[in-house]
């Protein structure tokens, strides 16, 4: 019984840390791809930006 127990406490203290570390490299992607939809924007925004500049001046 002893040994079951501690199986049990190992394999929940694993899943513990894994669960742990799936959440924080989860939410540090969602975080860079927020970032990298706010910069695309940004670039597409000044892409705009310089096209009616240029068309203005034509």
């Amino acid at each position: 019984m002893n040994k079951s127990v501690q199986t049990v406490m190992k394999t929940a203290a694993i899943g513990a840390v894994l669960g742990t570390a799936a959440g924080a490299a989860m939410s540090a992607g969602q975080h860079k791809t927020g970032q990298m939809k706010k910069k695309a924007a940004k670039a597409m925004k000044t892409v705009g930006h310089t096209f009616d500049t240029i068309s203005r001046m034509m």
